[in-house]
Parts: C-alpha cells; structure tokens; sequence
C-alpha cells in the first residue's frame, strides 16, 4: 500500500489593476450669442486652450452649425479638439450648457483622440446637433446675451498594477489630499493660535501655516515686534468675506468653493478686492489668479476701472489685457464714454499716455 502523500504547498498571489486618471473643468463664456449668429456652416470659435493630464485641449463652439444640415436647420455645434500632436488618448468628457437658474444640459462621449497618424486622427469630437437655437434662445442656458459652456475631461493613462499579499497592498498610493486636510484645519480651528479682527468678525488661523506663505505675515507674526501685537490682530480695509478668501488660498492654493455660486458680477468684484489683498500680504499666488481671471473677464463698462487697478497693483498683465482690449475699434466709443474713463481722465493721465501709444503702434503697423 502506498504511504500516504502530503499535498505540495500552495502559494497565493493576488494583484489589483486601479484606472488612473486625470480630471479637469473649463468653463467657456459666449458673450454677444446673437452677434456670432451668421458666422457660417462649419466656423467655429475656440476657447482658450486648457490641459488636462499632460495634453492640450479646446471648445469649439459653431454658431452655425458644423454643416449646412445644421445649419438649416438652426442647430448650435459644441466639440472638444484636442490639440497635443503626435499623441494618443482615451478620455470621456461632458459637454453642456450652463443653466444659470436651475438645472444643467449635458451629453456625455468616451472616446480615443489620435493624433499618431494624421491619415486616421480625430481632432475633435461633440454633438454636431448640440441644441436647436430655437430651444436655446427659450431657455434660462441664454441670459443677457451670453451662453456659458462648460466641458468636464477625464484622461485615462496607463493602469497601475499593484500586487498585493492576502489583503495587504505591497505598494500603496495614497491619494493626494494635503490641500483638503490643511482646509479642514482651517474649517475646525483646531490647534489655531492667532486670531484677526475684521470689521467686528473674528477669524482664527494658525501663526506657522501664514508665515510660511506670506512674508508678510511671517514678519508680523514672528518679527522682531511679536511680542508687542495685541491678541487679536485688527485687519484695516479688507472685508471678511475677502479676508477668508486670502486665508483659504493661503491655506489650500485654490479659490474658496463658495465664490462659484457667486453671479458673474459679485465674483467679479470679490476678486478684485482679493488682488489687491493678495499684493498687500505678498501672496503671488493668488495674485497671478486673480490677475488671469480678471484679464478673461473684460467688458466695457469696467475695463477702464480695471486699468486703473492693474497700474496701482502692478499687474503688467492685466494692464496690457486692458489697453489691448480698449484700443479696439469696435469698443473705443464705449469704452470712452463709460464713468471708469471719466475717471482715468481726471485721475491717472499717465496711463492714457500709454494707451494712446499702443494706439498708434497698431495702426502703424
């Protein structure tokens, strides 16, 4: 009889394969809908171009429609193109129309965008039938003559696979979350050990986190004269709601979540007033955003104003994006005729003298 036989050791390995992914939002303003209207079957306006996990990207936006079908029949075109040469990648994006009272009108794709062989690449890719202008124009997407356009990307890059032992990972990869932690710091106060006084509100921050992202702060809090300041510190000339904002950039180098249910105006207004916070306690940061949102933001009846506050701020950007925006023909007569001039005029001649410059350079040449 055969002796009995122990059964061979057996070795269990599992591994796990995770997506890895990119995300970003770009947000597209149409201004003067009804003006673009009669630009042509197949024109197209494009956004700024935007990246999204390592490659450029764009909204094009076709008043008219991507063809004479749409076209005669009314139809609006809404594409995203990618714009990364000699590349590949498979995302899935939203488009939709901004619903400035209620709701959101959305249409989702997943899709490979080519740009290895120029024979079979797709550049672009949408709804060639995104919305009938009728519907459009009897919608709350149309306000004052201005449709919002927001596209939401995701990237897929090569998957991670991790091998792991029972159910322990070998390799973990956590996700980045220092900028949420340090705002929920902010949020709870725990551990906070300075406190501001600002227009009769109290607002408690901790000491070493200012310090070290402000200069400013870092001398006030830990100068030669620390041990002289009062408990609270009394903050002169800034509003609360500004104020909060500064620290969350401070804190978390993103704009505070609640300024995007802000309408267009008040956050407008709201970055303003954080620029000059953000020149005032050294922030650059937060500056150049604030600076770039501004320059994207520009219209007649304020881009005077702007100018004004791009030469006090030092903000060499936001000074030529306002000269090079008032110098156009089409809205030099508006622009002069608005009650930010007026004040230029009495105010800040030195600035005209360079308007007048750019003026003459770009129709000499």
């Amino acid at each position: 009889m055969a002796a009995f036989e122990q059964p061979a050791p057996r070795t269990k390995t599992a591994s796990r394969c995770t997506p890895q992914t990119a995300r970003g939002t770009h947000t597209f303003e149409i201004e003067g809908y009804s003006l673009h209207k009669g630009l042509g079957a197949g024109k197209f306006i494009r956004s700024a171009v935007f990246a999204v996990g390592g490659y450029d990207w764009c909204i094009r936006y076709y008043p008219d429609g991507v063809s004479m079908e749409e076209c005669n029949e009314s139809y609006v075109a809404v594409y995203l193109e990618f714009l990364t040469e000699k590349a590949q990648v498979r995302v899935i994006f939203d488009l939709r129309l901004k619903d400035q009272t209620t709701s959101k009108s959305t249409m989702s794709f997943a899709t490979l965008f080519n740009s290895l062989d120029v024979c079979k690449s797709i550049f672009a890719f949408g709804s060639s039938k995104f919305m009938k202008w009728s519907e459009l124009e009897a919608s709350t997407f149309l306000q004052e003559d201005r449709l919002v356009i927001e596209c939401d990307v995701m990237v897929f890059k090569e998957p991670m696979v991790l091998e792991t032992t029972g159910t322990n990972l070998v390799e973990v990869m956590p996700s980045p979350n220092l900028s949420q932690d340090l705002a929920k710091l902010l949020e709870t106060k725990v551990g906070a050990d300075v406190t501001f006084k600002v227009e009769g509100e109290v607002i408690a921050a901790h000491a070493l986190v200012l310090a070290m992202r402000s200069s400013v702060f870092n001398a006030e809090l830990y100068g030669p004269l620390k041990e002289q300041r009062e408990q609270d510190i009394t903050i002169e000339d800034i509003q609360p709601d500004v104020f909060r904002a500064l620290l969350y950039f401070i804190y978390t180098d993103s704009m505070l979540p609640s300024m995007a249910d802000l309408d267009r105006d008040k956050r407008k207004e709201l970055i303003q007033h954080l620029l000059v916070a953000a020149d005032r306690y050294d922030v650059q940061g937060l500056k150049a955003v604030c600076e770039k949102s501004l320059c994207e933001s520009l219209d007649v009846e304020t881009v005077a104003s702007m100018l004004t506050l791009a030469d006090q701020q030092n903000c060499s950007k936001l000074k030529n994006a306002c000269i090079d925006f008032m110098i156009c023909p089409d809205r030099w007569d508006g622009v002069a005729a608005s009650e930010g001039f007026c004040h230029l005029k009495r105010s800040c001649s030195n600035i005209l003298v360079d308007v007048l410059e750019r003026s003459v350079k770009s129709r000499k040449f």
